[in-house]
């Protein structure tokens, strides 16, 4: 029996966020999922002092400054069996690791109740489109462990290289379906007009 190991990791650019959890739903069969919050902190006190803070202290990604990036990196394992037939895969796993980076607003004097609020419902707005991107690697590895089950035939060496292909390929497929959601959602404003009614303060 070899054991074998490939990862990938792909950064996505997306919108600004606060939120201490990120429900990514149900994982699939064959899948592991770890999913981490980091923050930044920003302190302003007025709608044009947040935006400006986000804009300048905002963590980069692809060579621009964004209020919010979400990372997530797949790893694939599996093990290669002889058999009568030729090598075989089983136990076949992946991996998902995912981070969002969001900012945390600290005020700098008593914030206006509109501004909070305006806060509050612009942060559940992007935290379902963070939430989205994170479920799009969930649902991408779902798909690749489904692949790699029972993929078999002539040597090991050629079906681990078929099988570290396909992890790639489906990557490649992913990214075209991130970006896509990108464009869809226009990076967020969808699900925040969706979460906010509220008017700018």
């Amino acid at each position: 029996m070899h054991a074998r190991l490939a990862a990938l990791a792909i950064p996505v650019a997306v919108a600004a966020c606060t939120h201490p959890n990120v429900d990514l739903g149900p994982t699939p069969p064959g899948v592991t999922v770890q999913a981490t919050v980091a923050y930044y902190d920003i302190t302003a006190n007025s709608l044009g002092e947040v935006r400006r803070a986000l804009a300048s202290e905002g963590p980069t990604s692809q060579g621009r400054r964004w209020a919010a990036v979400t990372s997530w990196r797949l790893s694939w394992t599996y093990q290669l069996r002889r058999g009568t037939m030729g090598c075989e895969l089983e136990r076949t796993h992946v991996r998902v690791t995912t981070s969002i980076t969001f900012p945390r607003w600290n005020p700098s004097g008593p914030p206006d109740s509109t501004l909070a609020a305006w806060w509050n419902q612009f942060n559940a707005g992007l935290a379902a489109h963070e939430r989205g991107h994170a479920q799009l690697a969930v649902k991408n590895a779902g798909a690749l462990v489904k692949e790699l089950n029972g993929m078999s035939g002539g040597l090991c060496d050629g079906l681990s290289e078929r099988a570290n292909q396909l992890g790639r390929r489906i990557n490649s497929a992913m990214q075209t379906l991130q970006i896509e959601y990108d464009q869809v959602t226009r990076h967020g404003a969808t699900q925040i007009q969706q979460a906010a009614r509220l008017q700018n303060p």
